[in-house]
């Protein structure tokens, strides 16, 4: 299960709105006969891939044990339901991770009555924090935004004017660039567009040579998020890196219904995609901008905020996870912008890593 979870995460945000997955089929002595991911949404799933991949190397998946991230479909989309191909090729037992929370979609049931048990459970949390997007998507209707916030030990998010760009290390910046990958979308506000040019793609990870315990042989594609801007009046200027670069990966630009249209049209021919939403107290109406969202089928978005984004994202209560990274650094700057206080925020189920001196902690809002 471990591999296939490795696995799963190689779609990254290009699933969505499906799910990452991760197969594994193996003989009754552990061999692995074949694996496989889903790769991208209307593409085969991950048990279809990986039944492809024991054809290919010659073996008979007959009396196998599959392993997979999630439970297998019984449902007919884009592509045929999954339980199918597991119960024609004369699979042993089926092992999966979590439920599909789709109503009738699941597939465990039909499984058993064709004598091929199957059960749930192994590496549940692990699994759910995989695709904790696309399940908040599924059982809320919009996407579930994630804020990543750096800071050092005295809580400041800047080092001051003179000081460095950056607050972490490489090791928790690919961290980030992982998460990148692992979202449909990054989302920033204007104020940080315009203070950092940031390119918000994905360039960090996988490592060189892939990740450390991944011993896949199978590829790791391209994938890029949508790079979303939250930018009321379209101040987003046309010489930035996301505008110059916006025909190699999707920028999207929310900004207010009556924003000025010549520069919609400036934006738009540079590639850059703009939607119009309503105006809220302060900027954007951010439930409006969730809903847009969530009609491109957006199933998760990680924030990288400047303060105001941050604050506003909060008291609207869209907030559903938290990351810190946290660097061993007090920065004495006074111009350095401290984090947001007074919040009277928890964070549920903490998990704690380490990234080279740094380290972060990631949770739910309560």
């Amino acid at each position: 299960m471990e591999r296939a979870l490795a696995l799963a995460e190689r779609g990254g945000g290009a699933t969505a709105p499906n799910p990452m997955v991760g197969c594994v089929i193996a003989d009754s002595g552990g061999r692995v006969l074949g694996e496989g991911y889903h790769r991208r949404a209307g593409g085969p799933h991950a048990e279809v891939e990986a039944l492809r991949a024991v054809a290919a190397a010659g073996h008979d998946p007959h009396g196998s044990t599959v392993v997979v991230t999630l439970e297998p479909c019984a449902h007919q989309g884009l592509t045929p339901a999954c339980v199918d191909a597991l119960i024609e090729a004369g699979v042993a037992r089926v092992a999966f991770a979590t439920e599909d929370p789709h109503t009738g979609r699941g597939g465990a049931g039909r499984l058993v009555a064709a004598g091929i048990p199957a059960a749930p459970g192994l590496l549940r949390r692990e699994a759910e924090l995989l695709v904790e997007p696309w399940l908040h998507f599924v059982r809320h209707g919009r996407p579930l935004f994630h804020l990543k916030t750096a800071v050092t030990l005295n809580g400041r998010v800047t080092r001051g004017a003179g000081g460095p760009r950056w607050i972490t290390g490489p090791e928790a910046r690919a961290a980030v660039h992982r998460l990148r990958r692992r979202h449909a979308a990054v989302v920033v506000g204007i104020g940080t567009a315009l203070a950092d040019d940031p390119l918000l793609t994905v360039r960090d990870w996988p490592p060189p040579g892939g990740p450390p315990d991944d011993s896949s042989p199978l590829p790791w594609p391209d994938v890029q998020p949508l790079r979303v801007v939250l930018d009321a009046e379209l101040r987003l200027p046309l010489d930035s890196r996301m505008a110059r670069t916006a025909r190699d990966a999707p920028v999207l630009v929310l900004c207010a219904e009556d924003a000025p249209r010549d520069r919609e049209a400036a934006l738009g021919d540079h590639g850059v995609e703009v939607l119009r939403v309503p105006r809220g107290p302060t900027g954007l109406a951010l439930d409006a901008a969730a809903l847009a969202l969530a009609d491109r089928e957006v199933t998760g978005a990680l924030v990288e905020p400047g303060p105001t984004l941050a604050r506003g994202l909060l008291a609207s209560g869209l907030v559903d996870r938290w990351t810190f990274f946290v660097a061993p650094v007090w920065e004495a700057a006074r111009d350095a912008v401290p984090l947001l206080d007074g919040l009277g925020l928890e964070l549920r189920d903490p998990v704690w890593e380490t990234h080279g001196p740094d380290a972060s902690v990631s949770g739910r809002l309560a």
